[in-house]
């Protein structure tokens, strides 16, 4: 191991979950010190059945030098007023990854970023989402644009090429059919920005229960919980009146749940690259979400009906795996080889 010293800055566990696998590389050249705030701090309530964020630190805990927990909000909407900086010895970084690449005044990361650039520490950001680089905060929240693979880079010129990481993992899953999954977004009973929520409509033209029928399979509901939703079991209550199904809220395996589908349904989400890079049959649905981003060209993407997506099932089990569309949306994604070339890029910037 060198001297170097690397702080992950890490302030949402569902954004940070796709960088976890670098942690093991990291340590094998550096000190690792991880430092939680905002929704990734222990001072942040958590909704849902299982904590997610106490089952990876607990998984990474071996790898990481020192963690630190930073402030964390009580409410959807609350905001961080700490200086970040006064938790952590700037002094002793080389480098500051983030695992975000939004401005995030909010979280006063702004704030933390002058402090690291009066310090000469490069800080290093991250993919909030699909094709989220357009919200970039780069020169107010980092240096350096990490971007999913070359059809974002060619967009964002200067920015480095990282992949998922946290996909290379399903190389070693083995696949099975039990069940056919849908991975929803915004419930229709919430107020949403989205065109089609998943509701009554979209639950009985997505073509899960046609397809449950013919290959005898359960289907299973993978919904997010959130903060600004406390009540996460009225979520499950509501999915259920809906369609005779199981509901995921949390897991703490959430690869074994996306190889263990025959069929995947989803709006598009960068989960949905799981299924897409393992060959499942994954369909998305347009208007699900406020972009279709970097699956614009993914040839699964289709509009919410039940014939439209049949045929493109067909055609899908026909073609196989998208390797084309996967080798330009993720760097390493056709090899499940992300970590490498994020790692190359790490070395790259010390």
């Amino acid at each position: 191991m060198s001297d170097k010293r690397i702080l992950l800055l890490f302030t949402n566990h569902r954004v940070a979950e796709k960088l976890w696998p670098i942690i093991p590389k990291l340590a094998e050249f550096s000190k690792v010190d991880l430092f939680l705030v905002g929704l990734f701090s222990n001072q942040t309530p958590w909704i849902g059945d299982i904590d997610e964020r106490q089952v990876v630190i607990q998984r990474y805990t071996p790898f990481i030098n020192n963690i630190i927990f930073g402030p964390g909000v009580k409410f959807h909407g609350d905001n961080i007023s700490d200086d970040l900086s006064k938790y952590v010895d700037l002094d002793s970084y080389d480098l500051v990854i983030f695992d975000d690449n939004r401005e995030m005044r909010e979280f006063n990361i702004p704030n933390f970023y002058e402090k690291c650039k009066s310090k000469g520490i490069t800080v290093v950001g991250n993919p909030h989402g699909d094709e989220q680089f357009k919200k970039s905060g780069i020169g107010k929240s980092f240096d350096v644009r990490m971007v999913f693979g070359e059809k974002e880079q060619v967009l964002a010129p200067g920015s480095l090429t990282g992949g998922i990481p946290a996909n290379d993992t399903l190389k070693g899953v083995k696949r099975n059919q039990k069940h056919i999954l849908i991975i929803t977004n915004v419930l229709g009973y919430r107020p949403s920005v989205v065109e089609l929520p998943f509701d009554k409509n979209f639950a009985h033209k997505c073509g899960a229960i046609e397809l449950s029928k013919e290959y005898n399979l359960p289907i299973v509901v993978k919904i997010k919980t959130r903060l600004d939703d406390t009540d996460y079991i009225k979520g499950v209550q509501y999915v259920k009146g809906l369609l005779d199904c199981d509901v995921v809220a949390n897991t703490d395996n959430i690869d074994q749940l996306i190889a263990d589908s025959a069929f995947v349904i989803s709006y598009p989400s960068t989960l949905a690259f799981k299924p897409i890079q393992l060959g499942i049959p994954t369909i998305l649905i347009k208007k699900a979400q406020l972009s279709d981003g970097n699956f614009h060209d993914y040839p699964g993407l289709v509009d919410l009906d039940t014939q439209l997506i049949f045929d493109n099932l067909q055609m899908q089990f026909e073609h196989g795996k998208f390797t084309q569309f996967i080798k330009q949306t993720i760097a390493g994604g056709d090899t499940f080889t992300s970590t490498d070339r994020y790692i190359d890029n790490i070395k790259g910037l010390l």
